[in-house]
C-alpha cells in the first residue's frame, strides 16, 4: 500500500504538472504547505521511487508510473469534489474538505460515491 503522504505528493505534481506542463520544488511546497527542504526531500524519494524525473534545482515530471496514478488521484478528487457540491457544502469550503478526506477513502468508497453521482444526474 502506498503511503497517503507519497499519494498527496503525485496528485499536487500531477495538478501542478496539468497546469504549467511541471512542477517545481517551490510550487509544491507551496501548493503542501510544507517546507521547500520537506519537498526536496520528498522529490528525492519519489525519483528513487520511479514516479518522477527530478534534477536538484530543476523541473519535476511525472514517469508513466506517476502519471498513471495521478490521473486516478485527480479523478477521485474530481468525484469528490462533485459530490461535496451535490450534498451542499459550501464552496469555498470543498476543496480543503475533500483534501482532509481523499486520501483515507479506498476504491470502493470512491466507485460507490461515483455511481450515486451518475444515479442523481440521471435523476436530475
Amino acid at each position: 500500500m502506498i503511503p497517503i503522504r507519497i499519494k498527496r505528493y503525485i496528485l499536487d505534481i500531477f495538478i501542478l504538472q496539468e497546469a504549467h506542463g511541471h512542477a517545481t520544488i517551490s510550487g509544491i511546497a507551496k501548493s503542501l504547505k510544507v517546507t521547500a527542504s520537506a519537498a526536496s526531500k520528498m522529490a528525492g524519494k519519489l525519483k528513487e521511487d520511479g514516479y518522477i524525473y527530478f534534477q536538484p534545482y530543476g523541473t519535476i515530471t511525472l514517469t508513466k508510473q506517476g502519471s498513471e496514478m495521478g490521473k486516478k488521484l485527480f479523478q477521485d478528487h474530481q468525484v469528490l469534489m462533485e459530490f461535496y457540491q451535490i450534498i451542499g457544502v459550501e464552496d469555498k469550503l470543498i476543496r480543503q474538505k475533500v483534501r482532509e478526506v481523499e486520501m483515507h477513502l479506498g476504491s470502493e468508497v470512491i466507485f460507490k460515491i461515483k455511481g450515486f453521482l451518475e444515479e442523481h444526474k440521471k435523476n436530475a
